[in-house]
């Protein structure tokens, strides 16, 4: 996928473009102001496309500078996986994954009592970085203001929400200096009980038939639920001369391929189309089903062109608040300081 990104600006102007890309909800905007992707509204309103076949979060998030520039197939968010072995070892209900704050706090200090740390701080984006994007909108904050002009990590609920991460090293639930994937290994071989990891963990999961596992939405540990996500989105790549048919060709494509989401579900997203989210076969689907309902209060990326970049220095401050190089406050500070330099550039750059 890196690899396509890369190439496609240099492709599309030589001509040799791909007439449709899958990419990212977050890399739309930066494609769109480079001039990489066309606009969709005309194959939104062609294929009689509208927020009610979708959900809301995820059908703004194909829009930068209110215009269309990508058709969305599938969110793929955080979810919460637990071992049902290491909680009942811990005297835990294993149907009953704790899902307020109370339970959560509740579980690690029983599975504390048994000698398991219940849940790995990751100081990494997978998945520390993006529990806490999670953990930041639980408690009502954001990464950005709404214009995407200042970064606002830094507030009190967003160093409130790192706080309460970074304290569970602190209170023994965590080991410190988790190695990347370790949090995710350790519950696979019943070292902890609880990931908060991506629904693409599913499959993996599915192969490892020695692990008794459920999948559920994220416990709400701040005042709302939220969940970080993403999502793919359909686009159609300029072409250096303009070819209706081929469009015609696209819009067909994606209008089908939209339709028949099911087997992309298979591969363990959620299908953005609600019709095909209805479906007696998507809800056959049960483990990918069970976090259908984040959906309705996914926490997605702003659209801002550059923001890949900026949202790495969110990460990074995340990071060396959980490896106690500084405090939560100290680092999310710090982190806001270089992320509103880097915006400012991005608006020299793309001019906005």
């Amino acid at each position: 996928m890196g690899g396509l990104l890369q190439q496609a600006p240099g492709a599309v102007s030589s001509g040799n473009g791909p007439d449709i890309a899958v990419m990212h909800m977050d890399q739309l905007a930066t494609f769109a102001a480079r001039g990489v992707i066309t606009e969709l509204d005309d194959v939104a309103k062609a294929l009689e496309l509208s927020e009610g076949d979708f959900a809301p979060t995820v059908w703004k998030g194909g829009l930068y500078n209110d215009k269309r520039y990508g058709i969305p197939l599938d969110m793929h968010p955080l979810g919460f996986y637990y071992n049902k072995a290491v909680m009942q070892k811990a005297g835990l209900d294993p149907e009953k994954p704790p899902a307020t704050r109370d339970e959560y706090t509740a579980a690690l200090t029983e599975l504390k009592k048994s000698g398991v740390q219940g849940f790995w701080v990751s100081p990494f984006q997978f998945t520390g970085g993006m529990t806490y994007y999670s953990l930041l909108h639980q408690w009502g904050g954001t990464v950005f203001d709404a214009e995407v002009a200042k970064a606002t990590f830094n507030s009190d609920p967003a160093v409130e929400a790192c706080t309460w991460l970074v304290d569970l090293i602190k209170q023994g639930h965590s080991p410190a200096n988790v190695g990347q994937d370790a949090d995710y290994l350790a519950f696979k071989s019943g070292k902890n009980a609880f990931t908060w990891n991506g629904i693409w963990q599913i499959n993996d999961l599915k192969k490892s038939p020695n692990v008794q596992w459920g999948v559920a939405p994220l416990p709400q540990i701040g005042s709302q639920k939220a969940a970080w996500a993403n999502s793919h989105n359909f686009t159609i790549v300029k072409q250096r001369s303009a070819n209706a048919d081929k469009t015609a060709g696209a819009k067909v494509f994606i209008n089908w391929l939209s339709q028949h989401s099911l087997d992309w579900a298979k591969g363990g997203q959620v299908p953005a189309r609600k019709a095909v989210r209805e479906s007696s076969e998507f809800t056959a689907l049960t483990e990918v089903n069970a976090l259908a309902p984040e959906l309705e209060y996914a926490a997605f990326p702003p659209a801002a062109p550059g923001l890949g970049e900026v949202i790495l220095t969110f990460y990074s401050a995340f990071n060396e608040a959980a490896l106690g190089k500084k405090s939560p406050k100290q680092a999310l500070d710090d982190g806001v300081a270089k992320a509103n330099k880097q915006l400012e550039d991005n608006r020299k750059k793309y001019g906005n």
